[in-house]
């Protein structure tokens, strides 16, 4: 057993603006992520709010499961479960659904149940990029919306992680804020009665 995983280029799964991201050698439903720097300040933030949110970090399910640090070939790793499909296919983005929608009706049932999610969980997002949540088909019938970046607050001391009510009023003005985005990107699908029915309570 090597002392380090090697993350070969058959395992490359995409980049960003701080990182890039490998599929696990040894568990496909398992990703490695690499900062280009360490530290970063995306992922400490990330990491603040997953430690305020003790043991109810296993019941979001907006949010993905972290397992920890790993050694690589290519330096300091960092373990999370990678959102793809029960039947291993690439998961799509809400970016994705909004750009070629099944249909209005499929479309509307996946952001109403993202903003149950969402408003449920309190959900604490530094941005609402749509192509920062994946739409996981979970079975063939049954979907979750998964986050996979711009993860907590950028306040040191974030107060209102310890506060419900804080947290309610955040999720709820980030969910209009969302709303107000997709409505202005795509306006020829969320139309103005969409775009009430997703911000009705």
């Amino acid at each position: 057993m090597p002392d380090k995983l090697i993350l070969t280029d058959d395992l490359f799964l995409g980049r960003g603006n701080h990182k890039e991201v490998f599929i696990h050698p040894d568990d496909k439903r398992r990703c490695v992520k690499l900062l280009y720097t360490i530290p970063d300040e995306d992922f400490d933030r990330e990491m603040r709010y997953r430690r305020a949110l003790g043991k109810r970090v296993d019941t979001m399910t907006l949010l993905t499961k972290y397992y920890g640090e790993v050694d690589t070939d290519r330096g300091r790793g960092f373990v999370f479960e990678r959102v793809i499909d029960f039947d291993d296919a690439e998961s799509k983005t809400v970016l994705d659904h909004l750009n070629n929608p099944k249909s209005i009706d499929d479309l509307l049932d996946i952001l109403l149940n993202f903003k149950r999610q969402f408003i449920n969980e309190k959900f604490a997002a530094a941005g609402m990029d749509p192509d920062n949540f994946l739409v996981q088909r979970t079975s063939p019938t049954e979907r979750l919306v998964r986050i996979i970046d711009n993860v907590g607050t950028s306040a040191r001391v974030p107060i209102l992680y310890y506060s419900d009510f804080l947290m309610a009023r955040r999720a709820k003005k980030y969910w209009r804020r969302f709303v107000r985005e997709i409505q202005l990107d795509h306006g020829e699908i969320i139309i103005a009665d969409i775009a009430k029915h997703l911000l009705e309570n």
